[in-house]
């Protein structure tokens, strides 16, 4: 969704850089973090950007641990028939060892299409637009829904 409000430009900044901390790799998800926990209470737009990129980054970070982790594994894999026949391989590698070796552009096609989604949310903050990530963006934007609406309503206690 990316509807356009009237957000001011320190709103429009804060966000657009809880987005683009992408770029910082493994602190990244602290940058969106504190940009939520600075402005929970001054902007609302802020705020759920800021969580929202804090979740986004930090989820994507798992991701690209788990795909290098998995890649490490089979490239490792890749060595065994190497190892298992050193003699018949004297010349050149088996051509599982290529193939291992080459599936290394998963991971990084995987982070350049994480960073470029990341970057285009900062775009999009940066104008002013509801940005939301694919699912973890709706996570966000509910939990923050929620803790406004806890916030604004009072007790059930009050009425007696």
């Amino acid at each position: 969704m990316t509807t356009e409000k009237d957000y001011t430009q320190e709103e429009r900044l804060l966000a657009a850089l809880a987005h683009a901390a992408i770029i910082t790799g493994m602190i990244a998800p602290i940058a969106g973090l504190l940009i939520y926990i600075t402005q929970k209470e001054k902007s609302a737009y802020a705020a759920g950007q800021g969580l929202q990129a804090a979740v986004y980054q930090l989820v994507g970070l798992l991701v690209m641990v788990i795909a290098w982790a998995c890649w490490g594994f089979f490239y490792m894999l890749s060595f065994i028939p190497l190892m298992a026949n050193a003699d018949k391989y004297q010349d050149a590698p088996p051509p599982i060892f290529w193939v291992g070796l080459g599936s290394m552009v998963c991971p990084f096609i995987l982070m350049a299409a994480w960073g470029l989604y990341g970057f285009w949310g900062a775009v999009q903050a940066g104008m002013g637009r509801e940005f939301r990530y694919a699912i973890v963006g709706q996570m966000a934007a509910r939990w923050v829904d929620e803790r406004q609406d806890t916030a604004v309503s009072p007790p059930d206690d009050a009425d007696s």
